[in-house]
């Protein structure tokens, strides 16, 4: 595949100024659960080249799954760059890099997946739900093997394999005259699902979360897990992208090496950490992946940048390998790697002694992504009082403003997850409101 894009990178060179061709290889298989049967199955092998052109400053992008459309794709790409604006920030990587191997992103036990070992996965699924009395309700189980081919007129050839294999499920059990659900999942880069634990996890969520019963409004303290984290942090989060520090969208444009969260928080942004999710051997523009310390001991120390932003960013800076793309069909632009989240100080449940545990809020988007201010419904809550929890919680909202949590965010002890692309515990934040 290399002379291929050898070969379309020599017909790009001739027209234009820069170019990057960009090829992705997927194999796929992909069950569905409807109910409490298997609905769909599918495989699905997808080839796809992007190509990146820039002609006088001006970039120009188009793409095709159909190899005996490459000359049709450049001149489109060639095409598309006349309707663009002169834009000197806009360049292509050189060559001058080093890539090192990162460990446990491929497992070759995936390859040559059988489509029929995923359907008896995926009943396997259902069948271990059915024996916790709980009604699967959707879900399932894939496998992907992804290739990527990346090449430059600066002389960038890089690639890289990996692995991906995932399960989830939905359940839910009767609860007097309505129904109680739960959701879990799990995804990696090897094959070692465990189908019981996603049973176990989603079905004891939904039956502990019956017979639910209102809670006071007050103030008080909320822990959040995995799921809630993520989704209430991505406000947060996008404080730290260039892109929106570059637009004034970010409450820490003028914030660098100043503190915007607690002295007991540090977030490292690692592209290179072996097994995670988000780990590659270079980002989605051929630059080595590697570590970016974005906050240490709660002081803005970096935000993230690809190529392009750093390019624009009035400060004198390089990439910092954080150039993310949505397959072949988009080009890169900036985007996390692995967010790890660190804290030096951990509580146990036993330390708290008036508040709420939520497993996952519905709303997070609605966030204002300048103030902070945020208010969304809690799902599968449970109170908490003098160290234990305790009964569950009918319907509640939780209202209170992430920039705030995070100047005396803590972690709770216990299990660390990766979603998505965070790495993070579960964590406490105090004085929130609790709407009952």
């Amino acid at each position: 595949m290399n002379q291929l894009l050898d070969t379309i990178l020599d017909k790009v060179n001739k027209q234009v100024d820069h170019a990057e061709i960009y090829m992705e290889r997927n194999e796929s298989v992909d069950v569905d659960i409807l109910n409490d049967k298997v609905n769909h199955a599918k495989e699905e092998n997808v080839l796809g080249i992007g190509i990146r052109i820039i002609k006088n400053q001006r970039q120009g992008f188009a793409y095709t799954t159909n190899l005996n459309k490459i000359d049709e794709t450049i001149k489109q790409a060639i095409n598309n760059s006349k309707l663009n604006q002169i834009d000197e920030n806009i360049s292509i990587i050189d060559s001058n890099k080093k890539y090192t191997k990162i460990d446990g992103l491929y497992d070759k036990q995936l390859e040559n997946v059988d489509l029929q070992e995923f359907i008896d996965y995926s009943k396997t699924l259902i069948d271990l739900v059915k024996e916790k009395k709980c009604n699967p309700t959707a879900g399932g189980c894939g496998v992907g093997i992804n290739k990527v081919n990346l090449v430059n007129s600066n002389g960038v050839d890089v690639s890289e394999e990996s692995t991906s294999c995932g399960a989830s499920v939905s359940v839910n059990v009767a609860d007097n005259d309505v129904v109680s659900s739960a959701y879990y999942y799990d995804i990696r880069h090897d094959k070692n699902i465990d189908l019981e634990l996603i049973a176990e996890k989603s079905t004891k969520l939904a039956l502990d979360s019956r017979n639910a019963k209102p809670t006071t409004t007050r103030n008080a303290t909320v822990v959040l897990d995995h799921t809630a984290t993520v989704s209430l942090l991505n406000t947060f989060f996008s404080a730290l992208n260039s892109e929106n520090k570059q637009r004034n969208r970010s409450k820490f444009k003028d914030e660098l090496n100043k503190q915007v969260a607690s002295s007991n928080f540090t977030l490292t942004d690692d592209g290179t950490i072996p097994g995670a999710l988000c780990s590659s051997i270079a980002d989605d523009e051929g630059t080595p992946t590697e570590k970016t310390t974005l906050i240490e001991d709660g002081i803005l120390k970096n935000f993230i940048y690809d190529t392009y932003h750093a390019n624009k960013d009035e400060l004198d800076l390089s990439t910092t390998a954080n150039a993310v793309r949505a397959g072949y069909k988009s080009t890169p632009t900036v985007g996390f790697t692995n967010l790890k989240l660190d804290f030096n100080d951990k509580l146990a449940i036993s330390d708290i002694t008036d508040g709420i545990i939520v497993d996952s809020v519905m709303g997070a988007h609605t966030a204002n992504p300048i103030t902070g201010d945020f208010s969304v419904e809690a799902l599968n809550s449970f109170e908490i009082k003098k160290g234990s929890i305790e009964n569950p919680i009918k319907k509640v909202m939780i209202s209170g403003n992430i920039f705030d949590i995070m100047m005396d965010v803590k972690a709770l002890e216990g299990d660390i997850r990766q979603i998505g692309s965070c790495i993070t515990p579960k964590i406490v934040a105090d004085n929130l409101r609790i709407i009952g």
